[in-house]
């Protein structure tokens, strides 16, 4: 059977994997084609009705509402700034004892994002994100995502129910949070954010990393293959060259796995889905791990990010 690789071309010695439904116990099994040459995994016979696989009342994107403001909270934006652009250095640095920056400070730090920049974020799911950066300021948000029951108009942020492709503009900033792996045809879909995106930004995708510590140690049973919902699953090797053709630069890649993925992948291996009644992320009493097993995963994941090896990483795309 002669596999193409929807990445680079590549048809020489392309392997078949067979990997389960796990994340809502449905337990249905789906082929992967893994590539030697770029190493990305890529979903055969994608299913027709995907929209069964992120149900708008289980999918964890989905499950929450916003709570939007009028104004932006002004303690927490001044610590905010203090920690992404160094202003209000007394007062911050005062805010900011003992606090520990949430993720996304460095997500906007990193790419030199502004209060008034126009920022769109892919695959937005509930628009959580989004609130998250009104309430430290940013003022000009939007939000998009196909599986959504329907548009949303929270005035400062704004959610719509459609694709990239259905998208015009143009943005300061682009984020996919782990929304890149559920596109197919990956290439037209960076040529689509290359012309959304403005000469001199960048654009951010977060995704999991194919062919690193848990692919090693748990195969078809690491987490983040996430069938079918993850159409492609990148290799650092794959986005360098998606990249390169799509016109953009590849200005950093910063690991950012989540210990939470390998208790994932750990119970794969043991035949226990996400949702089971003796899941760690269901009850974790039940599930048997000790506070000790939990260290063991997070020291794991440290180790991962410092040595590039996790299973999750932040690639950083300039458009010049």
């Amino acid at each position: 059977m002669l596999i193409t690789c929807k990445v680079c071309g590549n048809t020489d010695n392309n392997t078949l994997h067979h990997v389960k439904e796990m994340q809502l116990g449905f337990r249905e099994m789906f082929t992967y084609a893994q590539c030697s040459n770029c190493g990305s995994m890529q979903l055969q016979n994608i299913p027709a009705d995907l929209g069964k696989y992120y149900p708008n009342d289980g999918y964890y994107s989905f499950n929450l509402g916003l709570d939007v403001r009028q104004k932006a909270d002004t303690l927490r934006k001044i610590k905010a700034s203090y920690l992404i652009y160094g202003k209000h250095k007394l007062l911050g640095s005062l805010l900011s004892i003992g606090y520990k920056p949430p993720h996304y400070y460095s997500w906007i730090k990193n790419a030199g994002v502004q209060y008034n920049d126009a920022i769109l974020d892919v695959g937005t799911g509930n628009g959580s994100l989004l609130l998250d950066l009104f309430k430290i300021g940013f003022t000009n948000l939007t939000g998009i995502d196909p599986f959504i029951e329907k548009d949303w108009d929270y005035g400062a942020i704004k959610i719509y129910k459609k694709s990239i492709f259905e998208t015009t503009g143009q943005y300061d900033y682009i984020m996919l949070h782990h929304a890149f792996e559920h596109m197919d045809e990956p290439l037209k879909v960076l040529q689509q954010l290359y012309k959304l995106l403005k000469n001199g930004r960048q654009l951010l995708i977060r995704t999991p990393v194919m062919g690193m510590y848990s692919w090693k140690k748990y195969g078809v049973n690491w987490m983040d293959l996430d069938a079918p919902r993850h159409i492609i699953i990148h290799s650092v090797k794959s986005m360098e060259l998606l990249a390169k053709q799509a016109g953009f630069e590849l200005k950093q890649v910063v690991f950012d796995g989540n210990y939470m993925s390998l208790i994932g992948s750990d119970q794969y291996a043991k035949d226990i889905a996400l949702p089971d009644a003796n899941s760690y992320m269901v009850n974790k009493e039940a599930s048997g791990y000790t506070k000790e097993d939990i260290e063991k995963f997070k020291a794991i994941s440290i180790h991962n990010d410092k040595e590039g090896q996790s299973d999750q990483a932040a690639f950083y795309l300039f458009k010049p």
